[in-house]
């Protein structure tokens, strides 16, 4: 009989440390999120259905607080991502393959930030007072302030958000702060 070897390296040490770091990402972001759905904040659909140009509003005071620890959280989930990146590529005992993998993770992070900042710039440009994007490998978030929100400026966000990334219609949220 073959007698198993378990055999702990850096790469098993790195993985397991990664996968714990996600782990706790995703469960800080599900309680900031639950948090502030409780504390005193609408979500209301503006219709039944999902339909093209509907919006959601998601708070009447302190939108610019809003935004300003949208952009901290947001940056320092890209932050942990990159230091993650970074340590991967630094173990020291990855295969060529492994190492092309990362640091091809690492430009695809890099082109979903670039991506993103240009999309906020761009809607900022046509007028909303304050936008914030989230790509993901199959969607967008689209967070933007106004004051009213019709079918037409919905529609300049899908335009602009389009004119960036490719993403499925049905995959594109769009969300208004007051």
């Amino acid at each position: 009989m073959k007698r198993l070897n378990l055999i702990i390296g850096k790469k098993q040490i790195v993985i397991a440390s990664l996968t714990v770091l996600l782990g706790a990402a995703v469960a800080v972001n599900f309680a900031v999120s639950s948090s502030k759905k409780n504390d005193g904040s609408r979500l209301t659909p503006v219709s039944g259905s999902a339909n093209y140009g509907d919006t959601a509003y998601v708070s009447n005071t302190g939108s610019d607080a809003y935004f300003a620890q949208a952009r901290l959280d947001k940056q320092q989930s890209r932050d942990e991502a990159a230091q993650v990146l970074a340590v991967m590529y630094g173990g020291g005992d990855m295969t060529t393959d492994e190492l092309s993998v990362v640091a091809e993770n690492a430009k695809n992070l890099s082109a979903i930030i670039e991506s993103e900042s240009k999309i906020e710039t761009l809607l900022k440009a046509q007028g909303f007072s304050d936008a914030l994007c989230y790509l993901s490998d199959n969607g967008a978030n689209i967070i933007v302030k106004t004051n009213g929100l019709d079918a037409a400026g919905a529609a300049k966000i899908k335009s602009t958000l389009l004119s960036e990334v490719e993403v499925a219609s049905d995959n594109i949220t769009i969300v208004e702060v007051k």
